[in-house]
């Protein structure tokens, strides 16, 4: 039997932590040891959870220095997710994201 925490962390496809996974299933009313159903992947409380899962993902620190570039995804790939988290996000009528990256105001003295 599948848990819901091992469906989510099957859905992302990339290493994420699995007590980020627990904390967003428990935010989202989910016990992360119940069975994985096709009720619950049908539900808002789920699909939610994916989004969640998958925008920590765009939110992940990237680095990149010279022709070196530590992060998971690549530009194209953040963008391939923003899509599917909106998506699902606007299936169950929760508002859309932004990538989110920080803006850096410069202040000369």
């Amino acid at each position: 039997m599948k848990t819901i925490c091992q469906a989510l962390i099957d859905a992302v496809h990339y290493p994420i932590s699995i007590g980020y996974v627990e904390n967003v299933l428990i935010e989202r009313g989910f016990d992360e040891s119940a069975p994985y159903s096709k009720d619950v992947a049908g539900s808002k409380g789920y699909k939610g959870a994916l989004a969640d899962c998958l925008y920590s993902l765009i939110q992940a620190v990237n680095f990149s220095e010279s022709d070196k570039s530590v992060g998971n995804l690549t530009d194209d790939q953040r963008r391939l997710v923003l899509k599917r988290v909106n998506a699902l996000y606007g299936e169950i009528g929760e508002p859309l994201v932004d990538e989110g990256k920080p803006e850096v105001e410069c202040l000369y003295l």
